[in-house]
C-alpha cells in the first residue's frame, strides 16, 4: 500500500466496524469512517464522500444481518447485501482502490461431512444466505482488486451476538435451552480485525475469496457450555445453570439454518500469513477484553 493511500471503513457502527476502527486507531492509522450517514445503496452518495481522499482501500462492514427477518423483507436484505456490494466494487474498480468485503458461512447448505472449501459452489438455504451470495457474484463481477472473507458465528465485545446473548440468558433464566445439532466455527471479531488491519498494512494483492475462522469444530451448545464457564470465571455471571441440549426441530426459525457449514480454513494463512487460533483460546481472550474495556482487571 502506498504510504499516502486513504482507507475508508464503511459499516463502522456495526460490531466488526468498531473493532477494525479500534484496531486501525490502535496501530496509530487514519481512516475515514462511514455508517448510514452514507447509503451504499446510493452511488452517488458513495462516490461523494470518496472524492478528495484518495481512497486505496475500502473495507466493507456495511451488512444485512438479520437472519430471520430477511425472509420477510428479502429485496432490503438484497439492496444492502448485493446492490450496495456491487456500487462499492465499481466504485473500488473507477478509483482504483482494493475491497475488503466480508460474507458468511450461511451461502453454503451445510449437509456434507467435509468442510466447505473456497472452491465449493454456493447453496444458501435462507434469503439472507441468498443475498450474501448475490453480493459475492457481484464483487467477483465488479472489480479484480477485492479480498472476499466467508466467516461464520462472528463475536466481538462491540454489539450484540451470540456471547451476549447466552451471557444475559445466564444471568435471567433458570434454564436455557440451544441447539446441539448445527455445527460450525467461532469467529473472535478482534483477531479477524488484527488479520485483515495487517493486510492493508503489507498491502497485499493475492487477491481472491478466503476462508476464515478459529480452529475448531463445534456446535451452539459447545460455545453455550464454554461461555458460562467463561462468564463465571470473569465475574460476568454469578451462578451456573442447566444448560439444555435440543435438536434444530425443537428450536423453529423463520429461516432455516445450515446444519454442518463448517469452513475449511488453511488457505488464509498459507496466502495471507494470517494468525488462527483455537476458539477456545479466543473466547479467553474475548472477555479479557471486555474486561479491559469496561476498564476492570486485565
Amino acid at each position: 500500500m502506498k504510504p499516502a493511500a486513504g482507507i475508508w471503513l464503511t459499516g463502522a457502527e456495526g460490531m466488526l466496524g468498531k473493532q477494525l476502527a479500534a484496531e486501525f486507531a490502535a496501530r496509530g492509522r487514519a481512516f475515514h469512517a462511514s455508517d448510514r450517514d452514507v447509503d451504499v445503496r446510493d452511488p452517488r452518495a458513495l462516490r461523494e464522500f470518496s472524492r478528495g481522499k484518495n481512497i486505496g482501500w475500502i473495507i466493507n462492514c456495511a451488512a444485512y444481518t438479520a437472519v430471520d427477518r430477511a425472509e420477510e423483507e428479502p429485496e432490503l436484505a438484497l439492496a444492502i447485501n448485493a446492490d450496495g456490494v456491487e456500487n462499492l466494487a465499481r466504485l473500488a474498480g473507477d478509483l482504483g482502490a482494493t475491497l475488503v468485503h466480508f460474507s458468511t458461512d450461511y451461502v453454503f447448505a451445510g449437509d456434507q461431512a467435509q468442510p466447505y472449501r473456497e472452491s465449493d459452489a454456493p447453496r444458501p438455504l435462507s434469503r439472507y444466505g441468498w443475498s450474501k451470495q448475490q453480493g459475492e457474484e457481484r464483487l467477483a463481477a465488479g472489480t479484480g482488486a477485492y479480498f472476499l472473507f466467508r466467516i461464520s458465528w462472528l463475536y466481538g465485545v462491540f454489539g450484540p451476538n451470540f456471547v451476549y446473548t447466552m451471557l444475559k440468558a445466564f444471568g435471567e433464566k433458570e434454564k436455557v435451552r440451544v441447539v446441539n445439532d448445527q455445527f460450525g466455527s467461532p469467529t473472535y471479531a478482534a483477531m479477524l480485525a488484527a488479520n485483515v488491519v495487517g493486510l492493508v498494512e503489507a498491502g497485499s494483492e493475492r487477491y481472491g475469496v478466503y476462508h476464515y475462522c478459529d480452529r475448531g469444530v463445534i456446535s451452539w451448545w459447545d460455545f453455550a457450555a464454554a461461555i458460562m464457564e467463561g462468564g463465571l470465571r470473569a465475574g460476568m455471571i454469578q451462578r451456573k445453570i442447566p444448560l439444555e441440549a435440543i435438536p434444530t426441530s425443537a428450536y423453529p426459525t423463520r429461516a432455516p439454518r445450515p446444519l454442518r457449514a463448517v469452513l475449511a480454513g488453511g488457505k488464509a494463512e498459507r496466502e495471507l500469513g494470517f494468525q488462527v487460533c483455537d476458539w477456545q483460546r479466543n473466547l479467553e481472550e474475548f472477555f479479557r477484553e471486555k474486561a479491559r474495556l469496561e476498564g476492570g482487571r486485565p
